[in-house]
């Protein structure tokens, strides 16, 4: 049985994660605001970069500790990002994130019309692709895939000719 404040816990992580959708929409919209300081988006952008190069305060190896240092930078720079905003900027983003009319929306949609069919594909098979291209934060999975495309293209190719004249002699 969960005691008082472990129940109050999940009950506030639901709510955070409720809320996300709402977040997202304020940062997409305050880093494609003009009048968002470039330096907050450098600061954004860095803190992304981080999150998707290999190299990691703590090794992802150690199990929790590796990826906490990531969640931790990613909600150190948001949290940096959003609170240093205009206020008036921060405001207008935080009303339109609220209330459905955000930019992320509509680039969502215009996505949706460009891409067709294909972007609910895409969107079904993402979980998929994480997973699968996942590992790729780990240095040496980034080494094993840099050597798989070394050892292909040091490979001798065959002309179509050659392939096909050695399926009629098998």
């Amino acid at each position: 049985m969960l005691n008082r404040t472990g129940r109050w816990r999940y009950v506030r992580m639901a709510q955070l994660v409720w809320k996300l959708p709402t977040y997202a929409r304020l940062i997409w919209g305050l880093a494609r605001d003009r009048r968002t300081p470039l330096h907050l988006k450098v600061l954004l952008g860095a803190g992304l970069a981080y999150l998707v190069t290999p190299i990691d305060l703590i090794p992802d190896a150690l199990p929790i500790i590796g990826q906490a240092d990531d969640l931790t930078v990613l909600l150190l720079v948001l949290d940096l990002f959003i609170a240093n905003a205009p206020d008036d900027v921060r405001r207008e983003h935080l009303e339109r994130a609220r209330n459905g009319t955000a930019r992320l929306d509509r680039d969502l949609e215009r996505l949706r019309h460009v891409l067709g069919d294909r972007y609910d594909r895409i969107r079904d098979n993402l979980p998929e692709l994480l997973e699968r291209y996942g590992d790729l934060r780990d240095p040496g999975s980034v080494r094993r895939l840099i050597a798989g495309w070394r050892d292909a293209r040091s490979r001798p190719r065959r002309s179509p000719r050659s392939t096909e004249k050695e399926e009629a002699a098998a």
